[in-house]
């Protein structure tokens, strides 16, 4: 451990996960590191769950980044969690949520640096991050994420680093940490390139506040790739021919960076991508991908700025094997910059998200099964789309066998507004909205977006909303969530005859 603590002075602090974990109490706030499932502490966690099963009854309030899937898995499971921001995505947790035995605040990932600095989410209490190691001066080389960490350090009253041996010094001179600040004294984010660095390659951080160390050697819990359903192929397929024709129309005839997610429907896209004709691709995303890493290791894509990277296997292997090359082309950037509107708008990003379903006019649920069940939170879709230079929504037509439509009448949660969509793509089509207004829209969604088993149906009930209801955006409020009701009802929303 020592090599990995150049500070001689904090070598002292060093102690097992148990001891640390031992100053955490019930009641406490807690903000861990991690960002998209990556980089997100482990040992200080089994130490608490260690203590929760010997028999010692107390809880925590979950702060984090974004969404730490593994972490709230393993606590939730235990019962430690007493309430949880500002992003989910385990199941096991979302149950507790949506049972309300777990207060749970959902937040933009754009507005998470203010909140906690005006104290929002309360008093933060210890923060527990994951680091490389620690420099001479005391500063923190983050691993595969960087998220809300500079935040959580300047807030919290003690803090608990994991080196975590286990994570490839490879990342070390990727990262590049730049805090604007906050008004009135926000300073512009000097930043014109996807590859471009503006700030250091550390977090910056009283060493005094660290209270312990502890050795940590387990990577990230990352699952294989998604493998892409023919649906999405062909949702792929269909996006790729929309931005062939497209680009001859942007500035220069050059590709935009591009903002992707995370899963089977994103994988799929970028794998396409690298099949395409496009080259130099750019990517300034949440999340890289195990796909994302393979372009850039081909060099069929020139950079990537992102908040983590998904530590696969072979991306492990990837970074590993082209070292010099990852630490010249991805830039891991802290959560100021890789949701900040300002950047996102300069960059003029091609934005691309998904959710569970969107209504006939374009607006998007990405977050609540029947508007009531959380399945995850909003996380920066929103944020990306409001300030895209293209804003572009993906959805499978149909799921369940054509049990479910995604597009429907009247979305029953919305976390994306109609306002910020330009075209949306299904493996049925394309339907490009802009200069469109509200009936145009739905019109233009259905007839090419639309499922084969709803299409119909969707054509019927918005040629009666124009006729009966009327207005700029007809809609009627007895018969919107019909489909939802028998949905319910039988399993499926189409209509038994």
């Amino acid at each position: 451990m020592d090599e990995r603590i150049a500070c001689a002075r904090l070598r002292d602090r060093v102690v097992s996960a148990a001891e640390a974990a031992a100053c955490i109490r019930d009641g406490m706030t807690v903000a861990v590191g991690g960002y998209t499932n990556a980089g997100y502490p482990k040992a200080v966690a089994r130490a608490l769950v260690a203590r929760k099963q010997s028999g010692e009854d107390f809880q925590i309030r979950l702060l984090s980044g974004a969404n730490d899937g593994p972490l709230d898995t393993l606590l939730g499971e235990e019962g430690l969690i007493s309430w949880r921001a500002p992003l989910i995505e385990s199941k096991v947790l979302a149950k507790q949520v949506n049972a309300r035995q777990v207060p749970y605040v959902e937040q933009q990932m754009s507005k998470m640096p203010r909140l906690t600095r005006d104290g929002a989410f309360g008093d933060i209490d210890v923060a527990v991050v994951e680091a490389l190691r620690i420099t001479e001066e005391g500063y923190l080389v983050p691993t595969s994420s960087v998220g809300m960490v500079p935040h959580f350090l300047e807030r919290a009253k003690s803090v608990i680093v994991e080196i975590n041996l286990a994570q490839p010094l490879t990342l070390e001179g990727m990262h590049d940490i730049f805090l604007p600040g906050f008004p009135p004294d926000r300073r512009p984010i000097p930043l014109t390139r996807v590859e471009q660095r503006i700030g250091t390659p550390y977090i910056r951080i009283d060493p005094e506040k660290i209270r312990y160390i502890v050795r940590s050697d387990e990577l990230d819990e990352t699952p294989p790739p998604a493998e892409p359903r023919p649906a999405m192929e062909r949702v792929a397929e269909h996006l790729l021919d929309f931005l062939s024709r497209e680009v001859p129309r942007m500035p220069g005839g050059v590709l935009p960076p591009i903002q992707t997610g995370f899963g089977g429907m994103a994988a799929a896209i970028v794998r396409k991508l690298g099949e395409s004709k496009f080259e130099n691709l750019q990517f300034f995303c949440g999340v890289l991908q195990e796909a994302n890493m393979e372009l850039l290791a081909s060099s069929r894509a020139a950079a990537a700025s992102t908040g983590s990277i998904q530590m696969t296997p072979r991306v492990i292997q990837l970074l590993e094997e082209q070292p010099d090359l990852f630490r010249e082309r991805v830039v891991i950037r802290n959560t100021d910059v890789t949701n900040s509107a300002e950047a996102v708008s300069r960059l003029g990003l091609i934005t691309l998200n998904s959710g569970i379903e969107m209504d006939m006019y374009g607006n998007v649920n990405s977050s609540h099964v029947a508007g009531t069940k959380v399945v995850n939170g909003l996380g920066g879709g929103a944020g990306f789309a409001s300030n895209a230079g293209l804003s572009v929504m993906l959805f499978t037509a149909e799921t369940k066998g054509g049990a479910i439509s995604t597009i429907v009448p009247m979305v029953t949660h919305q976390d994306i507004s109609e306002h910020d969509v330009d075209v949306v793509v299904t493996d049925q089509g394309v339907a490009d909205l802009r200069g469109k207004d509200d009936v145009e829209r739905a019109r233009c969604i259905i007839e090419h977006c639309a499922g084969p088993h709803y299409r119909e149906p969707l054509r019927a009930y918005l040629e009666k909303a124009v006729r009966e209801a009327g207005g700029h955006h007809p809609q009627l409020l007895r018969e919107a969530f019909a489909w939802h009701i028998r949905l319910q009802e039988t399993g499926s929303m189409l209509e038994q005859i």
